[in-house]
């Protein structure tokens, strides 16, 4: 019981702008994103300053019985509310979320040019195969 009293636990649905307050969401809409996830939330956490006490991966939020996101548990903050760490968490996890797209954007890129350099390399052989052939 008493770590129930130092700490605190949250879970990705607190950033859901897809859920209602009802649904499970605490922070405001303008502090959250679409469908975050643990990993998210972790780094979020992290980057902000605060200390992991465990990371649950296997639990879920009770109002999102469907999805098993998981959860993170943190020690409480001598005078900060637990709504001031959710905007300050929020804060941060749309700045990792936007670095994430980025990164992804980037991958694709390279992708696209792996393709483009295969492709041409192809059209190079099949070229000297015709010419070899003639």
């Amino acid at each position: 019981m008493s770590e129930r009293n130092e700490t605190w636990v949250l879970y990705p649905e607190y950033f859901d702008t897809r859920l209602s307050r009802r649904m499970g969401r605490k922070a405001p809409l303008s502090y959250s994103v679409e469908n975050p996830t643990l990993e998210e939330l972790i780094e979020a956490t992290r980057k902000t300053g605060l200390r992991i006490v465990r990371i649950e991966r296997d639990k879920i939020h009770p109002a999102n019985w469907i999805e098993k996101k998981g959860r993170i548990v943190i020690p409480k903050i001598d005078k900060k509310s637990k709504r001031k760490i959710l905007m300050q968490i929020g804060k941060t996890l749309k700045i990792v979320r936007k670095k994430n797209i980025e990164k992804r954007k980037l991958e694709e890129k390279k992708k696209t040019k792996k393709r483009d350099i295969d492709k041409y390399l192809q059209r190079i052989l099949k070229e000297k195969k015709k010419g070899e052939k003639k």
